[in-house]
């Protein structure tokens, strides 16, 4: 959800119910499912830790640049290399995230990763539950924030974090279903 969308705060009973049943920790979709037709308080910011990102002209916007970062740079020494680390440090840094060009990873298998992963959300709660831990270091987890124990603020999303490497060590804890997935 973008941070410049109006959000309507869902504050009756039902919400209260959530919070002493700990219903969010089970995710997003599973809220949806649920019958929420408005974001709960629990995954909204206070306004004072918004973030409000400064325009050339001083005003402020809630717009923000994707950081990109050039893999062939990376690979490559001199200066192009120097500034390729640079820009990582920085996205690493000041944004927690980036996009990744010139990888060498062929689209398809891209855009098949993408459908496995849909798939993957398609599946009932009681399937994707399976694969919710606490346990940030598990080869394979669904969840719906960083630390659901410690966040004061849920992020609006649910997400599958999958362990690639060494994928002998790591496949027979993905999911058997999707197969796509795999």
């Amino acid at each position: 959800m973008s941070p410049a969308m109006v959000l309507e705060v869902q504050t009756s009973y039902k919400e209260e119910e959530l919070v002493e049943s700990h219903e969010y920790h089970k995710g997003v979709k599973h809220l949806r499912e649920r019958g929420i037709t408005k974001v709960p308080r629990k995954y909204i910011l206070p306004a004072l830790d918004r973030p409000i990102l400064p325009k050339k002209d001083g005003s402020t916007s809630n717009s923000l640049k994707l950081p990109i970062i050039d893999f062939a740079q990376l690979q490559g020494p001199g200066p192009d290399r120097i500034h390729a680390l640079r820009s990582l440090s920085k996205a690493c840094e000041e944004y927690g995230f980036f996009q990744l060009i010139n990888h060498g990873i062929a689209s398809d298998y891209i855009l098949n990763m993408i459908e496995g992963g849909r798939k993957f959300f398609e599946l009932p709660f009681e399937e994707r539950s399976k694969y919710m831990s606490k346990d940030q270091s598990v080869p394979f987890r669904y969840g719906t924030s960083f630390n659901q124990n410690k966040d004061s603020v849920f992020c609006w999303r649910d997400f599958i974090k999958l362990n690639c490497h060494p994928l002998s060590d790591v496949l027979p804890y993905w999911p058997s279903s999707p197969m796509e997935l795999r």
